[in-house]
Formats: C-alpha cells, structure tokens, sequence
C-alpha cells in the first residue's frame, strides 16, 4: 500500500506539471478609446453572454493600450458583447462564431463620455462580472456561480486577483485585507475572517475593493504601495437583519471529540456573537484562525502594536494560538496533545458610517500532554558531546481577554480611532526530564533527573488613541496624533529539584533544590505627531516627534531549603533588584519630491536615548546615554520601493543583568552590564504588480543590513558537560534576505480555473560567534522553495498540489568548527469531490522527507487523511463528516535546526491516527422576511 501511494504522489506530481491546457473555440478582439480625446481606456469591461438567457460566457479587461482579446467563445450559439467603463455609454452587439469564422474583430470602438451611471444604464441581467470605478473594483456577485451552501470565503476566492489561502487570509492583487466592511459600515471591526467564514455568498450582491485610506490616513503616507485593501460586501435587498452561526459535536478513536456553537446576531447596525467550543484535537475550536477573529482578539489590530500574535500549525496537523505569550488554544509550544475549551461574547455596534464601537470578552482554556525525546551535539575540533534528554510535561493554561473600542469620524477630514485591552493568563509548567551528556572520547560525563515546576502568571493592559486630520483648505496638508499606553505584569515562579550523578572530571553527586520568583512590571508609553505640509506641486516637507517612555523593574529572589526542607532562605548571589527608566525621544525632517510616478524623500532624524539602570548589586548605576544624527532615504518608482535606514540598538535589559539563571543546571545564563549600544545600516527594496488582464501577481522584496557591537552568546562549555553563557558585544555582521513569488489565475470559463503559484525565501548570515574561548565567524545559508498548482472545476471537483523544499547549511571559518546542513522536502495532493449530490468526499496524500534525522527508517512518511461529508436536513443545513486521519500510521513530529556550533534533533508525541463522526448544523442568515436569489435564507 505504501509504494503504491508513492508511486500515485509521483504520477500526480507528474501530470499538474503537464496538465491540459484549455483551447479557446472562439475569440472577440478589439481596441477602446475615448471618442473624443482618443485616448485608449484602461480597464474598461468586456464581458460576454449567451444572448438567450444573458448568462455570462467569460469576460476581459482591456490593457493599457485599450486593447482586449477575450477567448473560450463557444462556437453557433447566439452571443452579445457588452463594453462598460465608468463614466462612459455602453456598448452592445450580438454575434454568432462559426468553424469557418472564430474570430470576431470589432476593431476600434469609440465611446462617448456619459454622466449616467453604469447601475442606471445597465438591466440586472446584463451587468458585467467587474466594474472599475476610479479607486474601486466592483464584483457582480452573481456572476460568480458557488454552491448552495457557499460561505463568502468560497466567493471571494472565484473572483480576479483575489487569495483566499487555507488559513482564511485574504489578498487583492498581492495587497492584504485588512478588514472587511458591511453595507460600508465597519460590521466586523478588522476581523475579516468573522465575515468571511460565517456569511452565506447568496446573500451578496457586490463585492467592492478599495485602498485602505484609513491606514494611509495613519501612516501619514500618500503611498498606495504601503496600505492594504479594504473589501465591501453589500446586501441584497431584504436582508438587513437576522441571524446565523453553527453548532457541531463529534466523536472518535481513540477518545478524540470535539464540540461547539457559534450564534450571530445581526441588525442593521448591531452584531452580538457568542461562541464556546471544546476538543482534544489539538487545535482551537473553530480552526486555526476563527477562534481569534470571533474572539475579537484582532480588532484594531492596525493601532495595537504592543500585542504579540502567534497563530502557527505543523506537519503533524497540530495548530496554535497565542496572545502576548499567552496560549488561547490548540497545541503548546511542547508540541505534544492538548484539550483546548473557551467561550466569549462579541458585540459590534455602527449606528452610522461615522461611529463604530465594539466590546469583547474571551476566556480560555488549554491542558497539554507532551513527551519530548531529544538531543544536542555540540562539536568542538574533533570532539563531541552529546546532550540527550527524555522529557514529560503536563502544562494548563487559563486566559483571560476584555476588549473596547471606538472608530469616529466628526467629520469628511477627521478620524478618531481608540481600542482599551486587558488581557490576563496563568501557565502552570510540571516538567520532568531524564538528561545524560556524553563525550565522544571520555564516554558519558553525567545523568539525572531534574524536576521543574513553572507558574507562570501574565497580565497586559494596553491601549491606544490615534488621531488624524486632513486639511479642507489645502490638498496635501495632515497631521497624525498617536498615544500609547503598554502596562505588562510578569510573575513568575520556578521550583526545581534536580539529582546528577557527574563522573568527570570527578565522581560527585549534585542534588539541587531551589526556588526562584521573577517579578517583572514594565510600562510603556509612546506618544508620536507627524505633519505633512506641501509647498508646491511637486514638493513638501514632512515632521515627525516622538517620544517613549519606560518603566521597568525585575525583582529576581530565589530561595534555599532551610532546616526543615523548606524552600525559605533566600540566597543573594542568586538575587537581585534591577530598574530601568529610560527616555528616547526622537525627531526627523524630510522633504518630499513627487514627479509622476517618482517620489524621492531623504530625511534626517535625530534621537536621543538615555536609559537609567539600577542594580542592587552594584554601588553605581548603569547609564547608557546616546545621541545620533541618523540619515534616512525613501525612494518609490511606480510599484518599485527603495528604503535606506540607520539605527542605534541599545541591549536589552535581560543581558545586562549580572545574576545567573540556573533553574536549568545544565544551561547557566549570565548578565553583563558592560554592553554597549550596537550600530546597524539597512536598505531595502520591493516590488509589487498584478495584472489584471492577465491574472498575474509578481512579488518581490529583499532586505541587506550590516551592523557592529551586536550581542552575542559567549559559551563556555565545562569539562563535566555544563554550559556557561555570558552576553557580550561582537564585531560586524551581516544578512541579506529575500522573498519573491508568482501567481497566475487562469479563469478558462465559468466553470474552469486554474491558480499556479511559485515562490521562494532565502537568508544569508554572518556572525562572528565564541565557543570555549575560540572565535569564529558563521556563514548561515537558507533557502525555501514552494510550488503548487490548484484546479477547479466548477466547484464540483477540486485538485490542489503542492511542493516545497526547505535548505540550511552552516559553515565556520574556523575549521574547529565542522559544517552542517539540513534538508527537506514535501510533496502534497489534495481533491475535493462533490459529487453525487449530497455527497462530498476530501482526500488528502503527502510525502515528506528529512535527509537529516539519522534513523532512515523515519527520515520520510506518507500523510493521508480521508472524508466524506454527507449533506442533509432542508437547504443541507446538516453535515454529517466521517473523518480518517493518518491512514498508514506513519506521521512523525520530527524536527531538526542548527544553531552555532550545534545541531539539535527533536522527536515528541503527537496526534496521530484516529478516526472521527462529527455533526454540524449550519444557520445561514435566518431572521429576514423573504428568499434572496431564489433560496431560503435558512440554509448550510
């Protein structure tokens, strides 16, 4: 069964290399222009239809010469050619192709400018698939055929340049969604996938692209290459208000389940969203993304740049979400099984296009079994010493998340956006693990056991007020207000009992008992003004202030067993008191050269940084004050970006810290308040173009930067196999870094379509790095590739195949160090069949392969997961999904990663094969008075 499954991945490999390319049977050509200034029109929509029914055949975009070629006509059947532009009359003809004449050439059309718009000119029936207006793209949704129980994510991703991946991210022409809006109201806040993953499609009328003005507004910058996209969904007629959402329960081997329900509530300008879900399937309960964007965890998250958001997923099907280091479902950072349960309440509220405010609370819940097997080689001239370690852990998490919010507009110039969070965890951490380390002359140097008990308890509020204004009187002319608050609360406490039996370079055993408790309040406040004021057509000048201040203390106490065994005599070698109060304030100027499609900004910025740092250890305290004049460069080219930039880093506060953390007995971390600022110089470049006509997205940006007096780890490994790190200063270092890719969109007809993406990263660096006293520089080589080509037909039939290849080599100058490299690669194939009615089966094949895990028996697997969804109730409003995972039994969660003068290889428990029956029931936008487009608007 193996090989053959092989061999079928090979031959599917094969064939979307060498896939059927549709022939065209007839084609419409043309050339558009302005009637009276014979100017060609850009973007103008040529759309074809069966002239009986008005069903739409296919349709183009007219290129920049107003040139169109429109292909798959079919052959003896009645058409009509529609032309439609904005602002201009519409033009119409019927034609029939034959065998003998394939091609129709309309020539040169000329249209007459027209005031009337294209909704008043046009029947129902004949409006065109996509509408340029100026900034805007419009979709007719009902030109894009979905299926009964289509969700918008199923629509958008039917329409040109528009990506929906399988995480639910959305882009347009390469460009990211940063919120989706509702009958241009401000629905769902900045949560896209809320919208997309809940609304029917049938209740859709258009779908609307624009800029994202509001970011541009913010960022104070006129530079559309820098701002994503906002999408549009406007209602049909009758469904203004409702409800709708789902609930789903299922069952399996062995012991897997996963329950949940989700209800929204919507008005014209009201939305309430409930939710609460459980499962031991590692993963949150709505998927890897919905649990964040129905939690509301993401709402204004353009103006929130204090919270850190984790959303990850691995090979072994696991997924993952954390908050400011907070886990709010699905998998650990141990990797492991975990039972992830939450609930919350969501409310939106837009009484009018100019108010929108919203409030949210979550609470979370996630238990985590993990088994780790792993090991290090360290590698020194010819030696080697091997640490390995056999770990169990047991980790619960408890998360808690409120959220406000407000976005005002006063006024056509005004813009008001403010969001208040507070966000409160508790990770408890019981860790046991069997270490041994090695030597590969002198045999094993130690082993034990260290026991290690973590409570960790985290709290965050954070908010955030920005203010914006354009000028009435002066086109050009803005300021920006922004003003932050960060308050995090770190409170941390470790208890480790360890027992090691060393037997080099003498026989003793070291039995360790300790507690240490981390106390760690930081405060953060970020205030910053910017004003752009033109003084010409083509130039304007630009100011910028800011200023950040921060509060933060580290109060580190660890405590030996007294007398009676009780962890209460506190040990102040281990102990220490440390604060910071630091300022930086910064201000630039530049001025702003614009000439078409060039736009030059050099600027110059000058900062000010003092930090005050106060140890209590020592009799003096440790001030680090710099003042820098530092260049800047902005050079943008049509879709071309060029940006130079130079910066002066101080060491963070961890490293200057001179009390060493042993809660590892085999890792010990030292401070150096010795450090000093580090310097760097980076430039970067970007490029973005999608073409409409031809459906093609290309991307690219690249990165180099060089820098001095980086921090580095100083490691100094101990004959008995402990290492000791000491944080130091470096000399210079270097990376270049790179990403580019290409997408085709091939929509051959209404029924079939193709999407073709290939892309790569690659990173070079060099850093110079100690190890036992011996220096060395490293030269670090990654490269990703990828490659996929997805088919739909129809919507009936689904096949999606991809590739990717991962490469990292290191090497050393200094020969005492060897060269290693890593390399891996998979192969994947998924269909999607829905058919016969009522059924729709899922098969999903992977091969992968690890050219570095040593065993070869688990160098490579097969993943294969099988489903068949059996539609029914009225409207298919039920699902019954009996689910197959990991057929063969022969998934791993192997990893491996280098990292300086070592390689480290990682082996831990998973989520292997199991099967699953689970039932969803589906509410689609029931509550409105009467059918849209022809079904019931209780429907799946």
């Amino acid at each position: 069964m193996r090989q053959l499954l092989i061999k079928i991945l090979s031959v599917l490999s094969i064939i979307i290399f060498y896939s059927i390319q549709i022939q065209a049977q007839g084609t419409v050509t043309g050339v558009l222009h302005d009637n009276e200034t014979k100017k060609p029109l850009y973007l103008a929509t040529v759309t074809v239809f069966k002239a009986q029914d008005t069903t739409v055949v296919t349709y183009r975009l007219s290129n920049e010469a107003g040139l169109f070629k429109i292909s798959g006509i079919p052959i003896n059947i009645n058409c009509r050619v529609l032309v439609s532009f904005n602002g201009y009359k519409t033009f119409r003809k019927e034609f029939m192709l034959s065998q003998t004449h394939q091609t129709l050439d309309l020539g040169t059309l000329s249209l007459d400018k027209d005031t009337t718009t294209l909704d008043e000119v046009l029947v129902m029936a004949e409006r065109p698939p996509m509408v340029v207006r100026k900034d805007t793209i419009e979709f007719n949704a009902a030109s894009f055929k979905t299926l009964p129980n289509a969700l918008v994510e199923d629509l958008l991703k039917k329409l040109p340049g528009v990506m929906v991946d399988a995480n639910g991210n959305i882009t347009v022409n390469g460009k990211p969604v940063n919120r989706i809006l509702v009958d241009g109201k401000t629905f769902f806040g900045d949560d896209p996938k809320m919208a997309t993953r809940n609304l029917p499609s049938n209740v859709i009328d258009k779908v609307q692209v624009t800029d994202d003005k509001e970011e541009m507004l913010r960022n104070g910058d006129d530079n559309l290459n820098n701002v994503g996209k906002v999408i549009n969904l406007t209602f049909k007629k009758g469904v203004k208000k409702g409800w709708f959402g789902k609930a789903y329960a299922g069952g399996g081997t062995p012991e897997r389940y996963e329950a949940g329900a989700i209800a929204n509530i919507f008005r014209d300008t009201l939305q309430l969203s409930l939710l609460g879900y459980s499962n031991n399937l590692n993963r949150p309960g709505f998927g890897l993304s919905d649990l964040m964007q129905t939690g509301g965890m993401q709402r204004n998250s353009d103006v929130s740049s204090s919270r850190s958001i984790s959303i990850w997923n691995n090979r072994s099907g696991g997924q993952g979400i954390k908050v400011n280091d907070i886990n709010f479902g699905g998998m650990s950072d141990y990797g492991g099984i975990s039972t992830s349960s939450g609930a919350g309440i969501n409310m939106n509220h837009s009484p009018n296009n100019r108010q929108s405010i919203f409030a949210q609370y979550f609470y979370g819940n996630v238990k985590v079994k993990a088994e780790n097997q792993s090991y290090t080689d360290y590698y020194d001239n010819d030696t080697t010493i091997k640490r390995s370690q056999e770990e169990n852990a047991s980790i619960i998490t408890n998360a808690h998340n409120i959220g406000l919010g407000a976005k005002l507009k006063p006024d056509s110039v005004t813009s008001i956006i403010a969001n208040f969070n507070y966000m409160q965890g508790n990770t408890i951490n019981d860790k046991t693990s069997d270490l041994t380390n090695t030597h590969s002359y002198r045999g094993q140097l130690s082993m034990g056991d260290v026991q290690l008990l973590r409570n960790n308890i985290s709290k965050n509020y954070t908010h955030n007020i920005n203010f914006s204004q354009l000028s009435r009187h002066k086109k050009g002319r803005r300021y920006n207000i922004n003003q932050s608050v960060n308050w995090r609360l770190r409170d941390n406490s470790a208890v480790t009992n360890s027992l090691i039996h060393y037997k080099f370079p003498a026989i003793y055993d070291s039995v360790f008992h300790q507690l240490r408790n981390e106390n760690i309040p930081t405060l953060t406040v970020n205030t910053s003004v910017n004003y752009s004021e033109p003084f010409s057509s083509k130039f304007s000048v630009r100011f910028d202030a800011r200023h950040i201040y921060e509060r933060l203390k580290n109060t580190i106490y660890t405590y030996d067993p007294d007398n009676t065994g009780n962890l209460t005599t506190l040990n102040p070698l281990l102990s220490n008191l440390f604060t910071r109060n630091s300022n930086s304030w910064s201000s630039s100027a530049g001025i702003e050269y614009k000439n078409n499609k060039l736009t030059i900004t050099p600027r110059v910025r000058y900062q000010a940084q003092q930090f005050v740092n106060r140890l209590q250890s020592l009799p003096d305290d440790v001030v680090q004050q710099v003042n820098n004049f530092l260049p800047e460069l902005s050079i943008v080219y049509a879709k071309f970006n060029f940006n130079y930039r130079k910066e002066v880093i101080l060491p963070g506060y961890k490293y200057l810290i001179p009390v060493f953390d042993n809660t590892n007995p085999y890792i010990i971390n030292n401070g150096n308040p010795d450090l000093i600022p580090a310097v760097s110089h980076s430039i970067s470049t970007n490029y973005n173009d999608y073409n409409p006509r031809l459906g093609i997205n290309i991307f690219f940006w690249a990165n180099a930067a060089t820098s001095i007096n980086n921090v580095i780890e100083n490691i100094i490994l101990h004959s008995n196999g402990i290492q000791e790190i000491l944080p130091i200063n470096a000399g210079r270092s270097k990376t270049v870094s790179g990403n580019g890719g290409i997408t085709k969109q091939n929509k051959f007809s209404q029924k079939f379509s193709t999407v073709t993406n290939a892309g790569f990263y690659f990173q070079y660096r060099q850093n110079p790095f100690n190890y036992n006293k011996i220096s060395s520089t490293q030269h670090n080589n990654q490269l990703n590739t990828w490659f996929s080509v997805n088919l739909n037909w129809n919507d009936k039939f689904e096949w999606n195949n991809g590739f990717n290849m991962g490469y990292n080599k290191v090497r050393n100058n200094n020969t005492a160090f060897r060269s290693y490299k890593v390399f891996d690669y998979e192969i994947s194939s998924d269909q999607v069949l829905r058919w016969p009615k009522h059924i729709i089966f899922e098969n999903s094949l992977g091969y992968a392969r690890n050219n570095s895990v040593v065993d070869p028996s688990l160098r490579n697997y097969i993943r294969w997961n099988f489903a068949v969804n059996i539609t029914m109730l009225k409207d298919e409003a039920g699902v019954l999904r009996l689910g197959v995972y990991d057929i063969l039994k022969e998934m791993n969660n192997i990893g491996v990663s280098l990292s300086q003068n070592s390689l480290s290889y990682n082996n831990g428990n998973f989520l292997g094969h199991y099967f699953i029956a689970t039932f969803t029931y589906n509410i689609r936008a029931f509550g409105a008075k009467k059918k849209v487009g022809g079904s019931s608007l209780f429907m799946f």
